[in-house]
């Protein structure tokens, strides 16, 4: 995993709350992920329901129910990290809470490609977050796959 730009910002802000910790951030990430492509496979986008704020997992629910239960924004098939990286991060302001932003980019499979050498695509996503007490919950998702 690389250390982004927001690093050098991280370094100040983790000095004064642990929450700001690029590893656990990242890894958060990491993690969160992959439990949507996971509940978006099986059906069961409830189980993340908590991993996210309320207009992030109802924009979940529109998009899965306009796609006849398959995600094809949200949704990667089999997708593997290759990069992951805290590019921003925006400590509270006003009434605006703790944010970052992660970069998470990897290859996912195609079914439709014919060898096994062609059935790999890539992706990129951008993925936000913002804090909640003690715990960073998702609040936004852009993914592109690259054909």
């Amino acid at each position: 995993m690389k250390i982004s730009i927001a690093g050098a910002k991280l370094s100040h802000l983790v000095q004064k709350d642990k929450i700001w910790d690029h590893g656990s951030m990242a890894e958060q990430a990491r993690i969160i992920f992959y439990l949507v492509q996971k509940s978006l496979i099986n059906g069961h986008i409830e189980m993340v329901e908590k991993y996210m704020t309320p207009s992030c997992f109802e924009k979940l629910q529109r998009e899965v129910k306009q796609s006849d239960g398959v995600s094809k924004i949200f949704g990667i098939r089999e997708p593997v990290i290759k990069e992951l990286a805290v590019i921003e991060v925006y400590p509270a302001k006003d009434n605006r809470p703790d944010r970052f932003t992660a970069i998470i980019k990897g290859d996912t499979k195609d079914e439709k490609k014919i060898s096994a050498s062609e059935r790999v695509n890539e992706f990129s996503s951008q993925w936000s977050f913002v804090r909640q007490g003690d715990w960073w919950l998702l609040e936004g998702m852009k993914t592109r796959i690259t054909f």
